[in-house]
C-alpha cells in the first residue's frame, strides 16, 4: 500500500469516501481525462537561430494550446495548477467541487493526497520503526455550530509494531495556522517556524498481541449537578495491541482557519512505564456491593444497566457509595455493528468494528 497515495487500498480501513474514488475509478480512468499538457503535440521548430530554437523548444511544453483534457476537465485543473487553486478554495468551497462529478472527486482528492505528501513522509521518518504507516486519507465532515462549518483532517493509518510493547507511547506533532495578513515581517515568520505556537498528542498503551483490554466510560446521571443531557467521559488513554492498526488524526481545516501543511512538524517519539487505566471515581471509592447488597441501605431505585445487546454484552455490575450511589459495570465487547441505545444513554455513538479495522 502507497502511505502517500490513496488509490491502492484496502477496503478494511478505508472509509466512505475513498471507496467512492476507488468505485469511479474502476468505472473509469478519470486521471487520465484531467487537464495535462500534450507535449507529444508540439512541432520542432526550424529557425535559422538554433539558440533561440532550443528555447523556444523547452518553453513550448508550457504553452496554452497544448493544455487539454476530456469532458467536465477545466484548465485550472492541470496537475501544476490544481494544487493552487485547491488551497485557496480549501474550506466549505473546495468540499463543493468534490459534488460536481466523478471527474472532479478523483482529481481534488488525488491532489490533496500530493499537498499533504510531506505528513505523511515526516510521519514514516520520525515513528517508521515503532509505527509502520499503511495507508493515509483525507476526510471532511460537518461541524455543528451557529454557522454551518467543517473541518478537514489527514488521516494515518498505522500499524503498530512490538518495539514498544508493555510501554505506554507518545505520538505528537506542532502546528501554526496560515497567516492571512500579507505584512508579516521575516523575523515572526521565522520564529513560529521554530516554534509552534500549538501541539496535538495521542497517547496508548501496547500490550502484547491478542490481550484482552479494557476502556472506561463515565457518565454523570446525578440531578443535582443539572440535566442528564452530558456527554460521556471516556478514557483518554487508549489501549491497543501488537499488530493493531490505530488512526492518527492531523487536523488541517476548522473553525479557527487553515492550518499551515509546511509548518505541521512530528516530535520525537515519547516512552512511558505502562500503569493501569481506572476511572477516577473508583480511586476514591473501596467498597463494592453486589445489587441485592447494595439496595438494602439504600433509597435509590436501582436496576442492572444492561442496555447495549448483543455488541456489549453485560457480565457484571457492582455499587458503592453513600450520599450518592455509584455503579460499576463491566461489558463484553461481543458483536459487530451500532451499539444500540449508546446515543440516548451515553451522549455518543460506540460501534463495534472487525479485528482489521483501525483504532
Amino acid at each position: 500500500m502507497g502511505a502517500t497515495s490513496s488509490s491502492s487500498i484496502d477496503v478494511r480501513v478505508t472509509d466512505r469516501k475513498s471507496l467512492i474514488k476507488e468505485l469511479c475509478l474502476r468505472r473509469k480512468d478519470y486521471e487520465a481525462m484531467q487537464h495535462a499538457y500534450k507535449v507529444e503535440e508540439i512541432q520542432p521548430y526550424n529557425l535559422a537561430n538554433k539558440r533561440f530554437s532550443e528555447v523556444l523548444q523547452r518553453t513550448a511544453d508550457r504553452c496554452p494550446e497544448i493544455c487539454r483534457g476530456d469532458e467536465n476537465s477545466l484548465v485550472f485543473m492541470e496537475a501544476s495548477i490544481l494544487p493552487i487553486v485547491t488551497a485557496f478554495l480549501f474550506g466549505g468551497a473546495l468540499i463543493r467541487c468534490f459534488e460536481v462529478c466523478p471527474l472532479w472527486f478523483v482529481v481534488y482528492y488525488k491532489t490533496l493526497d500530493q499537498i499533504f505528501a510531506k505528513i505523511d513522509m515526516g510521519f514514516k521518518s520520525y515513528y517508521g520503526p515503532s509505527l509502520h504507516l499503511e495507508y493515509a486519507r483525507t476526510d471532511w465532515s460537518p461541524v455543528h455550530v451557529a454557522e454551518a462549518g467543517i473541518r478537514i483532517d489527514r488521516i494515518l493509518i498505522a500499524r503498530v509494531t512490538n518495539m514498544h510493547e508493555n510501554k505506554c507511547t507518545k505520538v505528537s506533532y506542532g502546528y501554526a495556522y496560515k497567516s492571512s495578513g500579507p505584512l508579516e515581517s521575516q523575523v515572526d515568520q521565522l520564529d513560529r517556524e521554530q516554534h509552534e505556537p500549538y501541539e496535538c498528542s495521542f497517547k496508548f498503551d501496547t500490550y502484547k498481541k491478542g490481550r484482552s483490554r479494557a476502556f472506561w466510560i463515565h457518565k454523570d446521571i446525578c440531578r443535582f449537578h443539572g440535566d442528564e443531557t452530558r456527554v460521556a467521559a471516556t478514557q483518554n488513554i487508549t489501549p491497543v495491541c501488537v499488530n493493531d492498526r490505530i488512526e492518527i488524526a492531523v487536523n488541517l481545516f476548522n473553525a479557527m482557519g487553515l492550518i499551515d501543511v509546511n509548518k505541521v512538524r512530528w516530535h520525537p517519539l515519547e516512552v512511558f512505564p505502562l500503569q493501569s487505566r481506572e476511572c477516577p471515581i473508583e480511586q476514591e471509592l473501596f467498597d463494592w456491593y453486589d445489587l441485592d447488597s447494595f439496595q438494602s441501605q439504600s433509597v435509590e431505585r436501582l436496576q442492572i444497566p444492561d442496555f447495549f445487546a448483543p455488541q456489549l454484552v453485560h457480565h457484571s455490575t457492582e455499587y458503592a457509595g453513600i450520599d450518592v450511589a455509584v455503579s460499576r459495570t463491566s461489558l463484553r465487547a461481543e458483536a459487530q455493528g451500532v451499539v444500540p441505545q449508546a446515543d440516548r444513554i451515553l451522549g455518543s455513538r460506540f460501534e463495534g468494528l472487525p479485528p482489521s479495522s483501525p483504532i
